[in-house]
């Protein structure tokens, strides 16, 4: 099915097949890698990539994550501001038409970036659009405030869209989707992103790159997804079982 021809049925339908695999998960990860193994499958004439992401704390990520991100922080000359406490948007789920694209150990690049402040995450053009688009006031990315997130992202999920990703720029005239070669090489027309924030104040987001053009009222049928996602998996944020044991 192609996501230019999604109904609510369909969206329903795709979370009454993922639901009992969520439902039997040990950990966020694993329930995340059910959810994005279905949306690629159950929508792969479209979805070339699907995956989902989750905020957590630097000293909670398991060892290769954190190499990954002190890296990264030290490529950028933020180092000395990454704390034990500071919120990583982290890769818990990835499903693709690659073999590499359906296990998160095998990403390269997208393992997890630290939200270390409004002024790094500004200078990232995709993640500025998808958290602002979500809600998430730049503010937040210099202060961490946990009552900020809950209360302005709220309980309801909200909707990242670019419908034209090979054009569309931000306010700077950048690329909101940087990685162009990817964009030219798989024929990737449209994204869009849902998500929200935990009752604890970690924000997740299921994002999907498609092949086929769509307005955003198309995208806004998969909003009530992660209303689902995230009310079945909120036992695993409070108990704090967010990736898998082992790596």
């Amino acid at each position: 099915m192609k996501i230019e021809q999604v109904t609510s049925s369909a969206v329903s339908e795709l979370w009454a097949n993922v639901e009992p695999g969520v439902g039997q998960s040990k950990c966020l990860e694993e329930a995340a890698q059910e959810l994005a193994t279905a949306l690629q499958k159950q929508f792969d004439e479209s979805v070339v990539l699907s995956r989902v992401y989750v905020t957590a704390p630097f000293d909670t990520m398991p060892p290769t994550n954190k190499t990954f991100v002190q890296n990264l922080a030290e490529s950028a000359g933020v180092e000395s501001d990454l704390k034990a406490t500071t919120p990583v948007l982290s890769l818990i789920g990835t499903y693709g038409q690659e073999e590499d694209w359906r296990d998160r150990r095998n990403s390269k690049g997208h393992v997890g970036i630290p939200l270390i402040s409004s002024a790094f995450v500004g200078a990232i053009p995709m993640i500025s659009r998808l958290l602002h688009e979500l809600g998430v006031p730049m503010d937040w990315m210099d202060t961490h405030e946990t009552e900020m997130i809950i209360k302005t992202v709220g309980r309801e999920a909200g909707l990242f869209h670019v419908e034209n990703a090979a054009e569309a720029t931000d306010h700077e005239g950048r690329k909101i989707i940087a990685a162009q070669d990817f964009v030219s090489d798989y024929d990737v027309k449209s994204v869009f992103g849902i998500g929200g924030a935990y009752a604890q104040g970690q924000v997740f987001t299921i994002v999907a790159f498609c092949r086929d053009v769509f307005p955003r009222d198309v995208a806004e049928h998969f909003v009530p997804l992660a209303n689902s996602f995230q009310g079945q998996t909120n036992a695993f944020v409070e108990t704090k079982k967010i990736f898998s044991e082992g790596e």
